[in-house]
């Protein structure tokens, strides 16, 4: 590689402890920059990380700084703030030679505002290895990052850096293909890095044109310009069902429920049916028993229906014309569908990815990683979903479209604490290990599991007393809620760790 070329590579790593090492183990043998710039995690993190780029930058720069010193973890996350102070850090030093920023990627888990955003990184990355001369190495924990951002970093670095070296990325996109191309433009450019005669020139405006049968749910493509090469495209939403529901735009502004003459909680109970559905919508009498189930006449819900359909579009910012503008509650036939902004974030999805990954991570043993993840899904938790649908839309017998999977996800909740608070104990970390148990049992008193991690950790401490208050909470508790059985494993637990 040219001494004086800029690159935007990524390493895909499996380890978090070496993924520094790792990465100056092999980019050595590809360049030895005179400048050397690292973000990682904290200021512990940061001073290992200074001192492994001095065994191979002797005579050059080498300096680091956090997350929080970058901006990555501000709320909500600004890739202008972010670019801004990577261009004053580095500018100092500019004519000292040729200059590389290797970044931590696991900032994407740290804060909610990080996860969903991160694809904002790759244009940012690509932005300023043009602009800057500088290299970026974006450095990817595969047993910590989700699969959605494991993606977006195939996605988003023209090169990979392997134990052979720098190896071109043929899963790479332009960032302006990114945020704003069509599927068909994605496509050619694809085909054309592997043969150029594979590759059409179509017009974006014929390509944009034909998709509006994309079936792809919330990873429909807009062509819409982004404001900045920092940013996303305008209109992607960030949606948060944890606890009260919220959208966030772009900009921070969040979505106005209630316009004037609208009804909050229908307009609410509406957008929050339409996205359970997906892509396969609701049909209008659907609506209207799910909305005013007592209702005498069923065309009159109906009115009732397109009254409250045209307050959810004022709200979410679409207009009443039809030349083209946003129509993001489409109407087909007799259904209605929910269309969010292209690529627009989930916190469920989300939510469940980090569970699931760390369930992988504490059955192979690797508890660090499986805490990166714990803790990720920890701070997506803000409560119950959808907790501000009214009880009579929420607790619907006939279509159980919110009341079982808002326990289902609280149960995954409960067992995120669980996990974190065995990981804690393993660790001797005992008040971590009950704080989790307690996080639990705020929810829900009588949270079994939640009660047995702790009588475990007063255990492990030589606490019996601790042990009896405990237990005795449980069975306090139970007197408030109907008098429930008592579960006959905590008692079985209690007898054992009392012997």
């Amino acid at each position: 590689m040219a001494e004086n070329s800029s690159v935007n590579l990524a390493l895909f790593a499996t380890q978090q402890k070496l993924l520094f090492a790792d990465f100056f183990k092999l980019y050595q043998t590809v360049a030895r920059p005179r400048r050397i710039f690292v973000i990682a995690a904290d200021a512990n993190a940061v001073a290992r990380v200074e001192k492994l780029g001095r065994r191979i930058n002797k005579t050059g720069f080498v300096e680091g700084k956090s997350f929080v010193e970058m901006a990555l973890l501000r709320v909500p996350i600004s890739f202008r703030d972010v670019a801004s102070r990577i261009e004053k850090w580095v500018s100092p030093t500019r004519d000292e030679g040729p200059a590389l920023l290797v970044v931590d990627m696991s900032w994407g888990l740290e804060t909610n505002s990080a996860t969903a955003n991160f694809e904002g990184w790759p244009a940012l990355a690509e932005a300023l290895a043009q602009q800057s001369e500088l290299s970026i190495a974006s450095l990817y924990n595969r047993r910590v990052l989700i699969d959605e951002q494991l993606l977006v970093a195939l996605r988003g670095h023209p090169q990979i850096l392997t134990s052979s070296g720098l190896v071109s990325n043929p899963h790479w996109l332009p960032s302006r293909l990114q945020t704003r191309g069509a599927l068909r433009e994605q496509v050619d450019f694809w085909l054309g890095a592997i043969a150029p005669e594979l590759r059409i020139g179509t017009s974006a405006a014929a390509l944009h044109a034909a998709e509006g049968a994309d079936p792809m749910w919330l990873l429909r493509r807009s062509a819409e310009e982004p404001g900045t090469v920092y940013l996303d495209s305008r209109d992607r939403w960030k949606i948060r069902c944890f606890g009260r529901l919220r959208i966030y735009r772009n900009d921070g502004s969040q979505v106005n429920w209630d316009p004037p003459g609208g009804a909050t909680r229908k307009t609410k109970t509406l957008f929050a049916y339409l996205l359970q559905k997906g892509g396969h919508g609701a049909g209008t009498d659907e609506l209207a028993d799910l909305l005013w189930p007592n209702a005498d006449d069923i065309e009159a819900a109906r009115n009732r229906l397109y009254h409250t359909v045209r307050y959810l579009r004022l709200a979410l910012g679409q207009s009443d014309r039809r030349d083209g503008g946003r129509n993001y509650v489409r109407r087909e036939g007799s259904r209605y569908v929910l269309v969010p902004p292209e690529r627009s974030w989930l916190d469920i999805s989300t939510f469940e990815q980090l569970c699931r990954q760390s369930q992988g991570h504490i059955k192979a043993g690797a508890s660090d990683e499986a805490l990166i993840c714990l803790q990720a899904a920890d701070r997506l938790y803000t409560g119950d979903l959808f907790e501000d649908i009214p009880v009579e839309y929420a607790d619907d017998g006939e279509r159980d479209w919110c009341w079982s999977k808002r326990y289902w996800l609280r149960d995954m909740f409960f067992k995120v604490q669980r996990d974190a608070a065995r990981i804690y104990l393993e660790r001797s970390d005992y008040s971590a290990a009950l704080a989790h148990c307690q996080k639990a049992l705020a929810i829900d008193p009588l949270c079994e599991m939640a009660h047995a991690e702790a009588m475990q950790v007063f255990k492990a401490q030589g606490r019996r007393e601790a042990i009896d208050r405990q237990f005795k909470l449980y069975l306090d508790s139970l007197k408030h809620f109907d008098n429930r059985p008592k579960s006959a494993s905590l008692q079985e637990l209690h007898r054992k760790l009392t012997a």
